[in-house]
């Protein structure tokens, strides 16, 4: 598939979001194969189109609950899912809280922003290992970043998440990975004890080698690194534990950031898991 159709393929289910989206469906519009389809959406997003339709679904939910008083059984409804109990408990594994407790204590965040991507942003998608590295970057071009994947956050409010990252910019080291200027991802690295405080990976780019270029780079400054991703077995998760296994982090104690469960990875670059 190319650029133009899978842009057509988001803009198809964002306009349906909330009918009968089922996969063949969405293949059906396309024009390819269910198995085609399923295999190209995967390998361009990291997420299949399942994944993306459900966890779409209950961004959009969440906005409602947050936004208006409406029963959350018609909230429940109007967003695609059968009866309010499948609700919530799909909306707890995704937010870690019931409804009706999220309603009442939480501000909106996203699970996942609508992949609408510029034309030229899709060049990330096809640089393959083509990434500059630099160690400059300002809020202004890690804000559109951390939208476009919000779902390796714990938390976004836009203007908390703006006050964190200036805080983060002021003190620890940043290394930006880039495609023609284009933000692929991003590591904020403590100077001090070596902890990854801010990870973002473009959606475009869950597929290259990105991420082992920035552990690598920080790894040249760090005796050893650490990072706090999700819990085994967290459904919120869409597999960024399962990918920093794979650069070598090992698990280590577990936490609980912004309410969420988690668990603190570490990494000795010159020699494995620590």
């Amino acid at each position: 598939m190319q650029s133009i159709d899978f842009a057509a393929t988001v803009d198809f289910v964002e306009r349906l979001l909330h009918t009968d989206l089922r996969l063949e469906r969405i293949a059906e519009h396309t024009g390819y194969s269910p198995y085609h389809l399923h295999r190209s959406f995967r390998v361009a997003f990291g997420l299949t189109p399942h994944a993306y339709v459900h966890r779409r679904r209950l961004t959009e939910a969440a906005r409602e609950l947050s936004l208006t008083s409406e029963p959350v059984i018609d909230i429940a409804t109007s967003h695609g899912f059968r009866n309010q109990q499948s609700f919530t408990n799909a909306f707890t594994a995704g937010y870690g809280l019931s409804p009706a407790v999220w309603r009442r204590t939480r501000p909106f965040f996203p699970l996942l922003s609508p992949y609408h991507f510029a034309e030229s942003e899709w060049e990330i998608g096809r640089a393959a290992d083509g990434f500059e590295i630099t160690d400059r970057a300002d809020v202004g071009r890690l804000l559109p970043l951390s939208h476009a994947s919000v779902d390796m956050l714990p938390v976004l409010v836009p203007e908390q998440h703006t006050e964190a990252l200036n805080r983060l910019l002021d003190s620890c080291r940043v290394l930006l990975a880039h495609v023609d200027g284009h933000p692929a991802a991003a590591m904020i690295v403590d100077p001090g004890n070596g902890h990854i405080e801010y990870l973002a990976v473009h959606p475009l780019a869950r597929g290259s080698s990105v991420v082992r270029a920035l552990v690598d780079r920080a790894g040249r400054h760090h005796r050893r690194l650490s990072v706090t991703t999700f819990r085994e077995g967290d459904k919120a998760d869409l597999g960024h534990r399962r990918a920093l296994l794979s650069l070598g982090f090992g698990p280590a104690s577990l936490r609980t950031e912004f309410g969420h469960p988690t668990q603190l990875l570490e990494l000795d670059p010159s020699g494995g898991p620590l």
